[in-house]
């Protein structure tokens, strides 16, 4: 059907059919598994089947057609010191999975990263103070994923002082395009927006998450959130 409705002109001929994926760490949190070895163990099938499934996937969808996306809540949270480990060693523990679940993918597939602080009893599920956290692990997935990040989706609070974004000047993005999780609390999104563009001169923005949790009466709200959002850079881009 997909390809069907790209023949027909009803969706755009360079449109990817995106496959959200959670991680190894996020789909089997220490919380699931207590006992360590255990955990690896699992993990370790995991990444195996969802290689295979990957594989799976392309005898059916073309790699220029198809976008993975990695979709990660647990790490964020542990390298902010929220999974029941040390803060230290964050980034180190999350990012080699990445390589052994990237790396084979053919670079005609798109690939992205979607981090997320979480939206189990509401949104944000934890609020860390700052940003830094989340700019290591981008920089550590990108950089260590063996191939080609095409995405990085980075959620940003409703935070309107300076410090909050200075670490985005320390992203590292290489030719992954950043997309920040901003498109929330309207009211205040024009000041975010520009604190934001004074550290990242380029992205792009999205919603915190994905629509999947939001109610169908909820979903012309969030469009409209959207349209607004457009706005807001247009106007800035005029004045730039």
């Amino acid at each position: 059907m997909f390809r069907l409705l790209k023949q027909q002109g009803s969706l755009p001929a360079g449109l990817r059919f995106q496959v959200s994926i959670p991680t190894a760490i996020s789909a089997m949190p220490p919380r699931v598994f207590p006992v360590p070895g255990d955990l690896e163990k699992v993990r370790a099938g995991y990444i195996d089947a969802v290689n295979a499934e990957i594989s799976a996937i392309l005898t059916k969808i073309p790699a220029g057609e198809l976008a993975i996306q990695w979709d990660c809540s647990t790490e964020l949270q542990d390298v902010y010191g929220g999974a029941n480990l040390p803060e230290e060693g964050g980034v180190a523990r999350n990012t080699p999975q990445f390589h052994a679940l990237s790396h084979g993918i053919p670079g005609e597939v798109a690939v992205g990263v979607h981090l997320c602080f979480g939206t189990l009893g509401g949104w944000p599920r934890f609020a860390p103070p700052s940003a830094n956290r989340a700019i290591e692990l981008a920089n550590g997935i990108i950089k260590g994923a063996g191939r080609k990040i095409d995405w990085v989706h980075i959620p940003l609070l409703n935070r309107d002082d300076d410090a909050y974004y200075q670490t985005l000047a320390q992203l590292e993005p290489g030719p992954a395009r950043i997309f920040l999780g901003m498109v929330h609390n309207m009211d205040s999104f024009e000041t975010r927006y520009r604190l934001a563009r004074k550290y990242l001169p380029e992205f792009g923005v999205g919603a915190y998450c994905g629509f999947g949790r939001r109610l169908p009466s909820e979903l012309p709200e969030t469009l409209n959130e959207h349209l607004q959002a457009l706005n807001v850079m247009r106007a800035f881009s005029r004045r730039a």
